[in-house]
């Protein structure tokens, strides 16, 4: 694809110094918006999904095998850890539509670093967030 995403997070850190994400804003330039509904729904749930890979999803491997086998073991974001408000905002630029498959998946994670240091003063390189003991000590 061929769209541009930009976002920002309202993060607060709970009694036990976990991220709490409040708000999302997320502006989008992807063209021409044939179902604006849908549009918005797609870039709701890329966020949703790339907060909880970028928070809980680990995967390791062991002699080469996998140590998560189902989603028992592989830990995905829950219904109360997704955001109180995401706000969508699309570039109404009248160029061809671009697409939209997830592009809001990716730039999330480096958002959600960049609240979380500012709430916490402590830089997150990598992922999951939630396994680094700089963030839970």
């Amino acid at each position: 694809h061929n769209s541009y995403v930009a976002q920002v997070l309202d993060v607060e850190m709970d009694e036990n110094n976990m991220p709490q994400v409040k708000k999302v804003y997320c502006a989008v330039d992807c063209g021409i918006l044939v179902h604006p509904e849908g549009a918005k729904n797609q870039i709701e749930g890329g966020i949703v999904d790339g907060i909880g890979h970028a928070l809980y999803s680990a995967m390791t491997f062991k002699e080469g095998r996998p140590d998560q086998n189902n989603f028992h073991q592989y830990r995905l974001i829950r219904n109360t850890e997704a955001p109180d408000a995401i706000e969508v905002f699309f570039v109404n630029n009248g160029i061809d539509p671009t697409g939209l498959g997830e592009p809001s998946l990716p730039p999330i994670g480096a958002a959600l670093a960049n609240a979380i240091y500012q709430a916490t003063k402590k830089r997150l390189y990598s992922q999951p967030y939630m396994m680094q003991e700089a963030l839970l000590g």
